[in-house]
């Protein structure tokens, strides 16, 4: 058997996304190059350009790649120990390739960047402001605990969470009064890590923060071939000698009960499937060789968390020579329990999916229950999302109709978040006009002086229906309840938010090519999508430009991958004169290129601000020292410049998760 190791797949083939784009690329390198410093970024090009590499494979490409100094092997196990703590590197078990003796080799693990974790880190202001709007100063502080460290325990961020509650509280109080303390006492503490306790496990419970799942390393075996007859099996050696001999064994004559027996003795022994004479194939037993014991069972990640910690403590000699034979036999459970114990205070304990005695609480249950002290948190990037993609909606139909319609949305998706489980729902969960009536926010919002509020409700309904984006939708009809007497529920309703995200990309689509191309242009597209796919001489007429005008316009948008043109010729040598040019427009395609573009963009406004606060670091540092006037004014300038830059980073991004994410 080769050594060669297996080829690589692409990471679509098993997270259900393709190879990272250029622009993809760019920018998760520029978010990990300012967030984890070069040596990560480095690190994370390598994984990008081969995917699912392992440990051995990423130290020789990353030093490869170093312009002067190429970084040390702990210097890149530091980096991908960031990477895992900051959930943006995915961990996957491979098969050993197998030693010359037959036996398998001990499993090892690939890594791949996880682009679309990275992407996230633009959004953590965001992220931030979701959480004070829905929990508060509480929230706020929760959030950002995680968002800083990426997984953290409970029970070790507890008291640094407090605290900051504390000093959020008393800048609060500051503004109305001066405080009595100078120092924040005790009960100030416990108040506030009751708070905090509090408040996590209600974002836990709307899946505002998700529990980090411990890693399954388990190799996944291949499926079972079935077995087909000697008809179908003949001449195709794919099984190898097995399937060779079946074929051999079937094309033979008849011989005797003694040799069938005999064969099928064979059969059972050699795990080699026998035709009979009938043509049917009987499936012997086959038996699973017993592995050899692995030499390193402890995954990869895990030794980089001991091998941190003991370059962190080099108090005891004997601790920073791992040993890896103690995992794998697990055989002595004291030194075991002790390496165990330091992978909490790294942010990884729940990946380990075990809890000793030494880390269990008083009440923790017998059968096997993780203890609150083992459990490790990070934000929940999809209820996150989701919650964006609810207040896009909102804001949709809030612009396009009016405020009552964007609260009776606003009610709907609130109605609806508890039973959405993927944060892309195509629509929302139904629920009836009679509901909704009775929600407060929409009692409020319909205006007081109507005689009827509701048959107002069922008007505002109607419209919204009817809206040319279909964000509402009926999906049943109206009931009526004999025991009551008053009117029927007024049917079931949804809100279609594939729509209307569908419409806001048109939009914006439209409104680049609008900002860049002209108005002509954007009517243009605007035509070959409503028409599917017209010549050039009826684009023209349709969009009122003459002929030359219309092929530049026409060529320009081609230049820019925004349209697509399609030859048809009438004669079969091609002959341009008697051949019709057909211009139509792929709207996945386009917005792709829209995307990319946006994600460009992106990348070159981050390196703007960088160069910005570099240029200008030694103001910035004496900021708080400014006295004369013309240090001042060059300061409000800087920060205005600043501030201008960081609103049009986060504009972009939200611009990039109407074509990513939404």
């Amino acid at each position: 058997m080769s050594d060669e190791p297996p080829t690589p797949t692409p990471a679509g083939a098993g997270a259900g996304s393709a190879f990272p784009t250029r622009s993809e690329r760019e920018a998760v390198l520029s978010v990990l190059r300012d967030d984890f410093g070069d040596v990560a970024e480095k690190v994370a090009s390598a994984l990008l350009r081969g995917d699912g590499l392992r440990l051995g494979d990423v130290v020789p490409r990353v030093q490869a790649a170093a312009p002067v100094v190429p970084p040390s092997v702990h210097e890149i196990k530091c980096a991908l120990l960031k990477l895992l703590q900051h959930n943006v590197l995915l961990v996957r078990p491979v098969a050993g390739s197998s030693g010359g003796g037959g036996a398998r080799a001990a499993p090892a693990v690939t890594y791949r960047v996880n682009v679309q974790e990275a992407l996230y880190r633009l959004r953590f202001p965001t992220f931030l402001e979701q959480a004070k709007k829905s929990f508060g100063l509480e929230g706020e502080v929760v959030m950002e605990e995680l968002l800083v460290h990426g997984r953290v325990r409970l029970d070790q961020s507890l008291d640094a969470m407090a605290y900051n509650l504390a000093e959020l509280r008393r800048q609060q109080a500051e503004a109305e009064a001066p405080p009595d303390e100078d120092e924040i006492s005790d009960a100030e503490l416990d108040e506030s890590r009751a708070r905090i306790r509090a408040t996590f496990v209600e974002m836990a419970k709307k899946r505002y923060i998700s529990r980090v799942h411990p890693l399954d390393l388990k190799v996944p075996e291949p499926e079972p071939r079935p077995d087909f007859p000697p008809s179908i099996m003949r001449g195709n050696d794919a099984g190898g000698g097995s399937g060779s001999s079946a074929a051999a064994s079937g094309s033979g004559g008849a011989g005797s009960a003694g040799a069938k027996r005999s064969a099928a003795g064979a059969t059972g022994a050699n795990g080699a499937d026998k035709p009979d004479d009938d043509g049917i194939t009987v499936r012997g037993k086959k038996k699973k060789a017993q592995a050899a014991a692995p030499s390193n069972a402890i995954p990869v990640e895990l030794q980089l968390m001991l091998e941190a910690d003991d370059a962190r403590k080099r108090a005891d000699a004997a601790e920073a020579e791992f040993e890896p034979e103690l995992a794998a036999g697990r055989s002595s459970k004291k030194r075991k329990l002790t390496k165990r114990a330091k992978l909490p205070s790294r942010g990884a304990a729940g990946t380990s999916g075990e809890s000793d005695d030494a880390d269990a609480p008083a009440g923790m249950a017998a059968g096997g229950a993780l203890a609150e002290q083992a459990l490790v948190w990070r934000f929940g990037a999809d209820q996150l999302m989701r919650d964006l993609r609810h207040a896009a909606c909102v804001r949709f139909a809030t612009e396009n109709i009016n405020t009552v319609a964007g609260v009776i949305v606003a009610a709907m998706l609130q109605h609806s978040s508890p039973h959405e489980r993927e944060k892309d729902e195509a629509t929302s969960y139904p629920v009836t006009a009679r509901e909704l009536f009775a929600v407060p926010a929409v009692k409020s919002a319909l205006p007081k002086d109507s005689k009827d509020t509701w048959r107002l409700l069922l008007n505002y309904i109607t419209v919204m229906c009817r809206d040319k984006s279909g964000m509402v939708m009926k999906v049943a009809p109206e009931t009526f309840d004999a025991t009551q007497a008053r009117a029927g529920d007024g049917g079931q309703y949804v809100v279609h938010m594939q729509k209307i995200v569908a419409f806001l990309r048109q939009a914006t689509t439209h409104a680049y090519v609008q900002d860049k191309f002209g108005v002509p242009s954007a009517r243009i597209v605007r035509l070959l999508v409503e028409k599917r796919q017209l010549e050039q001489q009826t684009i023209g007429e349709l969009a009122l430009l003459p002929s030359n005008d219309a092929r530049r316009r026409l060529y320009e948008l081609f230049a820019e991958r925004l349209v697509k043109l399609q030859e048809v010729p009438k004669r079969a040598d091609h002959n341009p004169a008697f051949t019709l040019y057909c211009w139509s427009v792929d709207v996945p395609r386009m917005e792709r290129s829209v995307r990319e573009r946006v994600e460009a963009s992106l990348c070159k406004l981050r390196a703007r601000r960088k160069l910005e606060a570099e240029q200008n670091k030694e103001l910035i540092a004496r900021s708080d020292q400014l006295v004369e006037a013309n240090d001042v004014a060059k300061f409000d300038k800087l920060s205005r410049a600043l501030d201008r830059l960081d609103r049009a980073v986060l504009q972009l991004d939200a611009m990039l998760m109407l074509y990513r994410d939404f």
